[in-house]
């Protein structure tokens, strides 16, 4: 039985097309419904498929770039205006993500109204965490992805599965704590941007080293930009346990 669903949402970058939005996925287990990056575009993605905003228990953002962050304000305001229609207030909203989180949501309520402390709590977890949620343990860790901001990636440990995310990173992280980060993992969801190493983005042959040294099971590769989508695909179709799924899509472990 599947202990884990993830439904992608968003496998693109800042550039959307047609098929392939900014960063977002929907991860289920033990009853619960948490949201990996909410970028711009991600709450349209998640209406297609008829979801409930208010269904969320969590929303993790791993960065600020707006691929990854530019619908996680709009979606604290839909979720309150709906609930002006509704009978019941919404239940709180817990959001985790790096250092300043808290500070940037309040600078956005100064320059789009919006008062949802009224309806319901909306909180705040920032950095190195590690919670509960029924018998699902979540922690983060920190990754270097751009100097300007932090940034942080996300661990799932349910029944004996564990679940890793990375958001974005680049070669600056360091590769030997990466390994211990995601080792034994029945599923990474990391990047491959880029052609060739930069400090900010990951490429294939360094998800491939990852892999075959951290003894991962199954790699999701996000985050791809549109020049080089048939260049990843013919790669996880010759690699075995490498996959790169079109949106809307899902994984079950």
């Amino acid at each position: 039985m599947a202990l884990f669903k993830i439904t992608i949402l968003g496998s693109g970058t800042m550039v959307p097309t047609k098929r392939r939005n900014p960063a977002g996925f929907l991860v289920e287990a033990d009853g619960k419904k948490i949201l990996l990056d909410c970028g711009f575009g991600v709450i349209r993605r998640l209406k297609d498929l008829n979801f409930d905003l208010e269904d969320l228990d969590l929303v993790f953002i791993s960065h600020f770039h707006t691929d990854h962050f530019g619908d996680a304000f709009p979606l604290i305001h839909s979720r309150w205006v709906n609930d002006i229609y509704k009978s019941k207030h919404n239940k709180p909203l817990l959001f985790l993500g790096p250092g300043s989180l808290a500070k940037r949501f309040k600078l956005w309520r100064k320059i789009f109204w919006v008062e949802p402390k009224e309806n319901y709590p909306v909180y705040f977890k920032e950095g190195t965490v590690k919670i509960r949620m029924g018998k699902l343990t979540i922690r983060t860790f920190p990754v270097k992805h751009v100097p300007w901001f932090k940034s942080v990636g996300i661990i799932f440990s349910y029944k004996g599965k564990k679940i890793v995310y990375t958001g974005d990173i680049g070669s600056k992280h360091n590769f030997e704590e990466l390994v211990k980060t995601v080792k034994g993992a029945d599923l990474l969801i990391t990047e491959a941007a880029c052609e060739k190493p930069t400090p900010n983005h990951y490429t294939i042959a360094q998800v491939k080293e990852l892999k075959s040294k951290s003894k991962v099971k199954k790699v999701l590769i996000v985050h791809v930009r549109p020049q080089h989508e048939k260049s990843i695909k013919a790669f996880c179709r010759r690699e075995k346990g490498f996959v790169f799924q079109e949106d809307k899509s899902t994984v079950v472990i």
